[in-house]
């Protein structure tokens, strides 16, 4: 049996792990997936790979079967190797931030698994705009507003927190607003509790 050469490992990893990557890559951006193993990435980079192969491997055979100028043949195999898979890495990860799959399932009656991999994950990708009540282990508490400067770690080991704007409260309950923000690190956090912003109604 022979073996690989090294010009047939590129060629390989071209067509096989490079699509993958990128589509895993791009889909980051949208939707935090579950861990995995060395192995089972592995495995998950190569079905990204035959899905775009399979959705645009139709652009290579093109290319191959009729005569095609070489700048053509760059432009097609940049195409099916770069192009594609951030489209589908783009489409496949607004479906999943939207949850489209996940609701027409649940519409069809059945109960897939989610594909955020915790609470965690899944309430802050949805924050925005809401007020916060912190507490922590040894019951300190700290108020404040979770807008678009304030983080969230998505890493299961460093579940620290930034809230950008924080509120003192009298003893009647009534918030003021501090020029301070407050980072809590992984460990010390008991509970979170959100309440969505309301704009006051006419005449209130």
């Amino acid at each position: 049996m022979g073996s690989l050469s090294s010009l047939d490992v590129v060629y390989v990893a071209l067509i096989f792990i490079v699509p993958g990557f990128l589509i895993k890559a791009v889909r980051s951006q949208f939707v935090i997936e579950q861990d995995r193993t060395g192995a089972d990435q592995f495995v998950r980079l190569l079905t990204y790979s035959a899905i775009n192969n399979a959705v645009f491997g139709w652009i290579i055979y093109l290319a191959i079967s009729y005569e095609t100028t070489y700048n053509i043949r760059i432009l097609l195999w940049t195409l099916l190797l770069l192009l594609a898979p951030i489209i589908i890495g783009f489409i496949s990860g607004i479906a999943s931030q939207k949850e489209w799959l996940y609701r027409l399932l649940r519409r069809a009656k059945l109960k897939p698994i989610h594909t955020v991999p915790n609470a965690w994950d899944y309430k802050f990708a949805h924050a925005g705009g809401e007020w916060v009540v912190v507490v922590l282990k040894n019951d300190t508490i700290f108020r404040g507003w979770w807008g678009g400067a304030s983080f969230a770690s998505s890493d299961t080991k460093e579940r620290d927190i930034l809230v950008e704007q924080i509120f003192d409260a009298d003893d009647d309950g009534k918030w003021t607003r501090t020029d301070k923000s407050v980072l809590i690190t992984c460990g010390e956090i008991r509970s979170i509790e959100f309440t969505p912003h309301k704009e006051p109604e006419d005449g209130e």
